[in-house]
């Protein structure tokens, strides 16, 4: 009995059995979708951590802003806030009794040779000189104010007298021409103190303590006044107090917008307390200040009376110091500042620093690898 043979299907070999060819195609179903998981996750990797970091070859991208530290002379600046006046000269008091026939009207500027004030019609008149009068002046007296009389006298254009401490016949005789061309003075020849009154220099009256018309009596006080000269004053905290010093230029922000240089004329020796503090509120206590004068030039324009100004004033200078520009100051976590130091492969440290002075937008620092020439980041 013969046994029939199969015929072969082409491609294949003999005693090799194919897969069925569905089995075929769900292996590669599997495949594409293992592909797609793997992308989905790299996708979900990448949105919750970034990119993965830079391989050692690479090197890191550098700030956009930096500077270099400077070894330079830092100047101290400060603005102080000042006011536009006049410096006080004091008051004129009465040296007669009698009544207050005339006063100059507040703000008029009197200087030596004109009348300060009148009682029962005869005047005082203003001359130059710091101490006051005393006693009458004539012939025959000696002593160191009629020195001040005689210089004061002749400033006012008289002469044919020696300034000395004798009061002569020829002194006598200038001052009776002087009392002869001054109107309401009796010509004696004879100095009463009641006539005349020194000032250092010209004064501005400023107010009246009396009225004209009111009965007064020696040391009555008459009138306040000031010195014509334009100042700023400053109440500086004593803890400044090394910022000025007399002779110092300042510049002056006028009212106007315009700046004029001005000079320290003097700075106080006794600390004040104000009462502007209030107890209970921080910073609230009262703190001393001394009076600082700075005289502006005459031709200075925006001058207002009281008028608010700001000061900038120079005070002592620092050699040789590391500087950074303000803004790259960092406020480190555990309290205290620093700065970001870049290094030469662009890695960026944060660096602990000292601060001491600031100046024109710079500051003083110091820290351990903070060099002349250190490059750190200052900040957008």
């Amino acid at each position: 009995m013969s046994t029939a043979t199969l015929p072969e299907e082409p491609g294949v070999e003999p005693g090799v059995t194919e897969p069925p060819r569905r089995r075929r195609r769900g292996l590669g179903w599997l495949l594409a979708a293992l592909a797609a998981l793997t992308a989905l996750g790299a996708l979900a990797a990448f949105m919750l951590w970034g990119p993965p970091p830079a391989s050692d070859g690479d090197a890191a991208p550098r700030p956009e802003a930096t500077a270099h530290v400077r070894l330079t002379t830092l100047e101290r600046r400060e603005t102080l806030d000042g006011t536009l006046g006049h410096p006080a000269a004091g008051s004129f008091f009465a040296r007669s009794d009698g009544v207050l026939t005339r006063l100059p009207d507040v703000g008029t500027e009197l200087s030596a040779g004109d009348r300060a004030w009148e009682i029962d019609g005869r005047p005082t008149i203003l001359l130059r000189g710091d101490v006051p009068a005393h006693r009458t002046l004539e012939p025959g007296v000696r002593g160191e104010d009629v020195r001040r009389f005689e210089q004061a006298l002749s400033e006012l254009g008289y002469g044919g007298f020696t300034v000395d401490d004798e009061y002569t016949a020829l002194t006598a005789e200038a001052v009776r021409t002087w009392q002869r061309d001054t109107r309401g003075l009796e010509v004696t020849g004879t100095v009463d103190p009641a006539r005349i009154w020194y000032t250092s220099g010209p004064v501005r009256v400023v107010s009246h303590e009396v009225a004209v018309g009111s009965n007064v009596a020696p040391g009555t006080a008459l009138l306040d006044t000031a010195a014509t000269e334009r100042v700023v004053r400053i109440d500086l905290e004593v803890d400044d107090r090394d910022l000025v010093a007399e002779g110092d230029e300042v510049d002056v922000e006028m009212p106007g917008g315009g700046t004029v240089t001005g000079e320290v004329a003097s700075v106080g020796t006794v600390a004040e307390t104000g009462d502007d503090g209030q107890e209970g509120t921080p910073g609230g206590e009262d703190k001393a200040t001394v009076e600082v004068l700075v005289r502006l030039p005459d031709d200075a324009e925006g001058f207002l009376d009281q008028a608010p100004v700001t000061v900038e004033v120079r005070g002592q200078s620092r050699e040789d110091v590391l500087a950074v520009p303000v803004g790259a100051l960092i406020a480190l976590a555990g309290g205290g500042y620093g700065v970001s130091v870049v290094d030469a492969g662009g890695t960026v440290t944060d660096v602990p620093v000292e601060t001491g002075w600031f100046s024109d937008g710079l500051v003083e620092v110091t820290g351990e690898g903070i060099d002349e020439g250190t490059e750190v980041v200052v900040p957008g």
